[in-house]
């Protein structure tokens, strides 16, 4: 795959990876900017356009602006492409290139969100192009959503369910080109609150120290990921997953106490993710989960002040003898030039919002393993960007026929 011939790809994806989408719980940014490249560039391709800002279910009141592109074919079937362009943050010193500059070397292009989800933008869009100058049948309608990182209100499940966005089926590109994704593992992203006494550090007698506290429990706490790993699915897992079937998960990702060396902190905080199989229930998982984590405490003599589920995702799975997943997996199998396996993934995504609302789903897109999305140095392969157009492409020039029942 050589740079001159996906001139117009890399283009696009080098002005989208400059602009820095990095989104946290706390903050966002290159929203406005961001979308609207996206809608001029579409425009300018012929395509429809439209912006559906969410900002009226935020508490920040700060701009969501989703951007949605159609492709108007001659009959009734809508076929979603559901993409993000939102990106987890970067930090600068651990790259070795920019983050927020596009650097091509050899059959890699690296910077943050190439992989995920900026170059699937590019693959979309570039498709729907070369299918604008076509006759297509069928109806492609390319969402791409924002805070799809932190699971926000105001992307997909916004666009669903205050503006009724609906269609036939859908294609969710936040996935990997080696595999047809039939459905994403559900999420619980929480807090705990442990206490102890606060006091000055000259003086570490008259405290209690939370953290000495938190770290004997977080010890203790490990344990609770090889309990739920013995949950498995009955979808099979990725290619290089640890086990042959996904499993549920749990890791402590963030601990906080105080800002100051001489403060001794009376309170701690933990946070985590837990993940669950695509069929578990999240409300029995989150009971499960705080009946351990309160039976632990209590074991260990140590008080939680504080227990709050942060944000739910729930997971999904489209049955594997569903017509769309036949049909997305023969075209795909085409392209790749080999059959490609059906599995869930073991990480989340938006397309558990469209199953609730009872469309067909399957991902696919640009994130193999080796890409470090989510860490330094995240690339794409320049050959996964041009197999995830021609998927798309593959799609579009179905026949609407191909979309109804048997």
């Amino acid at each position: 795959m050589t740079v001159q011939s996906l001139q117009f790809e890399l283009e696009l994806l080098r002005k989208l990876v400059e602009i820095n989408t990095t989104v946290t719980s706390d903050s966002r940014q290159g929203y406005v900017e961001c979308s609207e490249l996206i809608r001029l560039e579409a425009q300018r391709l012929g395509l429809g356009t439209e912006i559906l800002d969410g900002r009226s279910v935020t508490i920040d009141g700060e701009p969501r602006p989703n951007v949605v592109i159609s492709l108007d074919g001659a009959s009734d079937i809508e076929i979603l492409l559901l993409t993000h362009m939102d990106v987890v943050p970067a930090a600068a010193s651990q790259w070795q290139t920019n983050p927020f500059q596009l650097t091509v070397k050899g059959d890699r292009a690296y910077g943050r969100g190439a992989a995920d989800c900026k170059s699937n933008i590019v693959a979309a869009l570039s498709a729907m192009s070369e299918l604008a100058k076509e006759e297509p049948e069928i109806n492609l309608k390319l969402v791409v959503t924002v805070d799809e990182e932190i699971g926000g209100r105001a992307g997909i499940e916004y666009l669903f369910d205050d503006i009724g966005l609906r269609g036939t089926a859908a294609v969710v590109l936040d996935s990997a080109p080696n595999y047809i994704s039939i459905g994403a593992s559900g999420a619980l992203w929480g807090r705990l609150l442990i206490k102890g006494i606060s006091g000055h550090s000259g003086y570490p007698e008259r405290a209690d120290n939370a953290i000495y506290h938190t770290t004997r429990y977080v010890e203790k706490l490990k344990r609770y990921h090889r309990i739920v790993s013995r949950t498995r699915s009955k979808i099979k897992a990725p290619p290089g997953a640890p086990y042959s079937k996904v499993h549920g998960r749990f890791t402590i990702t963030m601990i906080k106490a105080w800002k100051k060396e001489n403060i001794i902190p009376g309170e701690c905080e933990i946070r985590f993710d837990r993940r669950l199989i695509p069929e578990e229930d999240a409300e029995q998982a989150q009971r499960d989960l705080w009946s351990y984590l309160d039976e632990l405490a209590k074991a260990q003599e140590i008080s939680i002040d504080e227990f709050e589920i942060i944000n739910t995702l729930n997971g999904y799975y489209t049955d594997s003898k569903h017509p769309f997943v036949r049909l997305f997996s023969k075209l795909a199998s085409k392209v790749k030039g080999e059959r490609l396996p059906l599995a869930a993934d073991l990480g989340g995504n938006d397309g558990g919002i469209l199953a609730e609302a009872g469309l067909p789903v399957v991902s696919y897109g640009t994130i193999r393993d080796d890409t470090q999305y989510h860490s330094k140095d995240e690339f794409v392969h320049l050959k996964d960007i041009r197999a995830v157009k021609e998927v798309v492409a593959a799609l579009g020039r179905s026949p609407a026929a191909a979309f109804s029942p048997k």
